[in-house]
């Protein structure tokens, strides 16, 4: 990340100057060093917050997902043969809707 924001000040100094002399060659307006260093630190403050959305975004790219559910993951108090067991389901007294109650 750093070398991309160092990347980021060598590109955005290089940028702002190249336009400040191209406005001055053609319309005789002179920037002053004082704008022109304001307008570096703003393009380099607006690359720090795209490379910076670019980190985040790529770090989650890297995340795997959890795998299987809670039912069938093997973890380190589950065995193979609790892993392969199906849920029991019973019917709710309350509401008539079936219900998975968890394995005990």
């Amino acid at each position: 990340m750093k070398k991309a924001v160092w990347i980021a000040f060598g590109a955005a100094i290089v940028g702002v100057n190249a336009a400040a002399e191209a406005v001055e060659y053609f319309t005789d307006t002179e920037l002053v060093a004082y704008f022109r260093v304001m307008l570096i630190m703003g393009v380099l403050f607006i690359a720090m917050v795209f490379l910076g959305a670019y980190a985040l975004v790529s770090a989650a790219e890297e995340e795997k997902p959890l795998a299987g559910s809670v039912h069938n993951t093997l973890g380190a108090d589950k065995t193979a043969a609790a892993a392969n067991r199906k849920p029991r389901q019973s019917r709710d007294a309350g509401t008539g809707q079936n219900s998975i109650e968890p394995d005990k």
